[in-house]
């Protein structure tokens, strides 16, 4: 049983870490299952667009009910029904059933890292705020970059199904972890001082707040396009599907590895900084990836998307958690999180469209100008803001 808040963080980062690796395990190969099920463009779409709505309809709900009643039971429910969702992947005969099992899916996702996420804020000291957020991020990000690999390396040596029965075994190991191991909380005296959490207008109403969920919802619209479509880019540039998992793990690996060093440097100069530059250079990046071709140049443009997003996350992280003390911390992680995941709603249907329409260059040079656009729009937002130093 973990005591310390390092040891608390330590914990928490294996098994958001583990659970992660899961999820990324399928991430790239949905569009991909999708297709092999008889989808075309507009129902891939609708497919990756089912678990971000079911991801907006609970979030507000978990973040709220998370600051009331504490975060270990609502981690380990939400890893135990990953377990059972991975399961029920291999399941479907026709495309349209993907679309019920991805609702369901987005829905026990909320559960998971955004109550993670303000976990690591509650027991962060204030002056290391951008270190433990980066450090958990780090191993969601290093989970999420491990997973394509070897999803990847099993569709090509397993088979489909092996990918998503990985997923399940992988969750109830986590879900396991925590159970045992992370205090309840009762023993962290969760409940000793909570503060008043402010209604979700009350939060929209905050300039700051409203940056953060403009930037959040626009680079999802824009990298949702990515992420969803660039298997299918790939594909057709003849790439292997273990190609693809090297090519977004490497995307990935390199937000992982960015991730507590820029979490410390947003600890010692203003965060916005780094989350409008980020944001930036990453919308630059997706531009030109529908104009390269070959396996080494579309490596070369995720590794600077990556690279671009490292910079830009844990600023984010820090704003939010900053603000969450008084405003409810999962509460406004959850809302954060619910912007991202109206994002990629949006993102996964209109891209669907363009692809029908206009083809797949159009998917990225679209999704370039909507990451483009939220930095230029939270910069504005957060232009007067300056973080809170003073020590707790």
């Amino acid at each position: 049983m973990m005591s310390t808040s390092s040891g608390i963080l330590g914990l928490l980062s294996v098994a958001v870490g583990v659970a992660m690796i899961g999820l990324g395990i399928i991430w790239p190969l949905i569009p991909v299952y999708a297709v092999d099920l008889g989808a075309g463009g507009l129902l891939v779409g609708l497919i990756i667009a089912s678990f971000n709505v079911a991801r907006v309809l609970l979030n507000p709900f978990s973040g709220r009910i998370s600051d009331r009643y504490g975060r270990k039971h609502f981690i380990v429910t939400g890893l135990f029904l990953y377990a059972v969702i991975g399961f029920c992947y291999v399941l479907p005969t026709q495309a349209e059933t993907l679309i019920a099992i991805r609702f369901f899916h987005g829905l026990v996702s909320v559960l998971v890292v955004p109550i993670a996420m303000a976990l690591a804020a509650d027991i962060a000291p204030k002056e290391k705020m951008g270190l433990y957020m980066g450090t958990l991020n780090m191993a969601v990000m290093l989970g999420l970059g491990v997973g394509p690999v070897l999803g990847g390396a099993s569709r090509d040596y397993g088979g489909m199904h092996a990918a998503f029965y990985a997923m399940g075994f992988l969750a109830l190991l986590t879900c396991l972890l925590v159970l045992l191991f992370l205090p309840s909380d009762r023993q962290r005296q969760f409940n000793r001082e909570r503060r008043p959490i402010a209604p979700i207008r009350n939060m929209l109403s905050h300039p700051v707040v409203m940056g953060i969920f403009l930037l959040r919802f626009f680079s999802a619209a824009g990298q949702g396009a990515v992420y969803t479509f660039l298997p299918i880019l790939a594909l057709q540039l003849n790439l292997s599907s273990s190609q693809v998992g090297v090519i977004l793990g490497a995307n990935i690996f390199l937000i992982a590895f960015l991730q507590r060093t820029c979490g410390a440097l947003a600890d010692r100069i203003n965060p916005k900084y780094l989350v409008v530059f980020g944001g930036f250079a990453a919308g630059l990046t997706v531009l030109g990836m529908p104009f390269v071709e070959g396996f080494l140049l579309i490596l070369v443009l995720n590794i600077l998307m990556g690279s671009a997003n490292g910079v830009s996350m844990p600023g984010g992280l820090v704003i939010t958690g900053q603000l969450g003390r008084s405003m409810g911390m999962a509460s406004l992680m959850s809302l954060t999180d619910a912007a991202w995941s109206l994002g990629m709603i949006v993102s996964p249907i209109l891209a669907g469209i363009i692809l029908d329409v206009l083809g797949l260059s159009a998917v990225f040079i679209i999704a370039s100008l909507l990451i483009m656009v939220g930095c230029a729009v939270a910069g504005l937002f957060l232009r007067n803001y300056q973080p809170d130093r003073t020590n707790s």
